[in-house]
């Protein structure tokens, strides 16, 4: 109850001072778990996540990217929910007519999927400005409390209104 209070809280926030921003819906759906060591880690990890959240991009632009924030909620590999706040920054380049490609780079606050903190996350994306697909890479790491014992890359759509 307490995580979706701060969740409701988090969203809230971030909604109140940018309602003029350009909203986005985020629908996060798959993740891919590297090797794992069953002798030393829990390696039943589960690779349907779905789950819900929004994006705000605030203008103006900044570096020939844009500013945003983000927050959502997702079922983790191990089929307990997360939720996340974040701040960051999106560039895209134009490929092909009305197709795009670009990077996105977040830092914010989780808790699940592992980790109760501080986390950032690069993030590849393709499509067009409307709908994109979003691909993020998180490496087998060990920092602070987070003991990652295998790298997952995640796998979301991000639909602008």
């Amino acid at each position: 109850m307490k995580t979706i209070r701060l969740s409701i809280i988090i969203s809230l926030w971030l909604l109140a001072g940018q309602i003029a921003a350009a909203p986005a819906l985020l629908v996060f759906g798959a993740s891919l778990h590297g090797s794992c060591n069953p002798q030393r880690y829990q390696c039943d990890l589960n690779g349907f996540n779905p789950g819900l959240g929004l994006e705000w991009n605030f203008e103006p632009t900044w570096a020939g990217g844009r500013l945003l924030a983000r927050t959502g909620a997702y079922r983790d590999s191990y089929a307990e929910t997360a939720v996340f706040a974040a701040g960051g920054w999106r560039r895209v380049w134009p490929i092909a007519s009305d197709w795009e490609a670009g990077v996105v780079l977040l830092a914010g606050y989780l808790k699940g999927s592992d980790i109760n903190g501080l986390i950032a996350i690069p993030l590849l994306t393709v499509g067009t400005p409307k709908l994109a697909l979003e691909v993020g890479y998180i490496p087998k790491i060990k920092a602070g409390n987070y003991r990652g014992n295998v790298p997952v890359t995640t796998f979301n759509l991000r639909y602008a209104f």
